[in-house]
């Protein structure tokens, strides 16, 4: 074997190892789940990063995924304790919606985090039913709880004034547009729950209806671009050839619809499209990797009056889009990705501009900002895992 496939092999093992630190270190004592942890006795978390010490569900989730993977022996335990934890959030026990984060204490962020999300409970259903798929008292209730939030929130097909996972886009009543990504998300995991209570007595017709709803919507949520092809963009309006938003372009968390929020029986020709054109259009080689979607400026620096620059590539998405490659049968083309990922982090580990092993939130083209980004990010190490594992990297 040549050295230089020697030493992507290593750096993959180390990677593997830290995720586990990683992980663990983003799940408090209390039961919370948290996105970064800036007290890390690494000493790694950049002080001109943004403060991450935060439960967003989604993070959670995916995290959780992870431990799955990568440390069995310990999800079922921290998926029962982020469900308890979720017993004392504020507001979520009278109306089962999750909204934008939450305090390690499970009390709103009101600077920053009051927005509805509904693809946190969508995100967080599905994992908990995925990593714990036999009954469970506590986490049956969390994913009922979830689910008639869901419900209870879905009107005239839409969730109303929405947020999107990036969280500087709204949806608007008058509008009655949804994020496709977020209603993938909720669709999946209100499909998890019908499945999971299926011919018992907590079996709620209500939800079969509003899954066939949001499906019915789902559906809707193409455009046809200047050559005639059909693929999945940000928004879904309820005229599906509406062409008025000029905003509504593609995004990177469409990914999403093939992995792992895929409720089709085979992927689509509109999920195949989508998957092609986030690669085609949002991966540059020389930007280390996969951006959110065009013209993206948020690079997770604090700078005074808020100035933004001009955003770095996220390695957990072009994890989470060699996944998705893999999904639609385009491989190799998964694996390269997926081993390019890995070498630009390997080569930033050499050069001194991040701890070695720590995946951070985003890379940097010129390196000079990336000893300011979110490091480590526990999404990133998640996405890493997961894609480690589907691409079977290591079996």
């Amino acid at each position: 074997m040549h050295n230089s496939a020697m030493s992507l092999e290593s750096r993959i093992g180390q990677l593997w190892e830290s995720s586990k630190y990683v992980l663990d270190d983003c799940a408090l004592d209390n039961g919370a789940i948290i996105a970064a942890n800036p007290s890390t006795k690494l000493a790694t978390y950049p002080p001109d990063a943004v403060n991450y010490r935060y439960s967003w569900p989604r993070d959670a989730a995916f995290q959780l995924l992870a431990t799955k993977e990568v440390d069995p022996s310990k999800v079922e335990d921290r998926a029962v304790n982020y469900a308890k934890w979720l017993e004392n959030i504020e507001g979520y026990r009278k109306t089962g919606v999750l909204i934008k984060r939450y305090n390690e204490n499970g009390s709103m962020d009101t600077h920053y985090g009051e927005q509805y999300q509904p693809d946190q409970a969508g995100a967080l259903m599905y994992a908990l039913d995925t990593v714990i798929p036999d009954k469970h008292l506590v986490i049956d209730a969390a994913i009922r709880r979830m689910a008639d939030g869901l419900h209870d929130r879905w009107r005239d097909d839409s969730f109303g004034v929405t947020q999107d996972l990036w969280e500087n886009r709204e949806t608007t009543d008058e509008n009655g547009d949804v994020f496709t990504y977020s209603l993938a998300a909720a669709t999946a995991g209100l499909g998890s729950a019908i499945k999971r209570f299926q011919g018992t007595n907590y079996a709620d017709e209500k939800w079969q209806r509003t899954y066939e709803s949001m499906s019915m919507k789902l559906d809707k949520g193409y455009t046809t671009d200047a050559d005639g092809q059909k693929l999945y963009v940000r928004k879904i309006y309820p005229n599906p050839m509406y062409n008025g938003d000029a905003d509504n372009t593609l995004d990177a968390s469409l990914a999403g619809l093939v992995y792992p929020f895929n409720q089709q029986e085979a992927i689509t020709n509109f999920q195949h499209s989508t998957v092609l054109r986030i690669y085609s259009e949002l991966y540059a080689d020389n930007e280390k990797g996969i951006k959110r979607y065009k013209g993206d400026k948020y690079d997770g620096i604090v700078r005074p009056g808020g100035k933004e620059s001009n955003a770095g590539a996220w390695p957990l998405l072009s994890f989470w889009e060699s996944i998705a490659l893999d999904q639609i049968g385009e491989s190799e083309r998964a694996r390269d990705l997926y081993n390019a990922t890995v070498t630009k982090l390997n080569a930033a580990y050499r050069l001194g501009q991040i701890a070695n092993n720590m995946i951070p939130e985003q890379l940097f083209a010129d390196g000079n900002r990336q000893g300011k980004a979110v490091l480590p990010l526990g999404w990133s190490h998640a996405k890493f895992v997961l894609a480690t594992r589907a691409l079977k990297v290591i079996d």
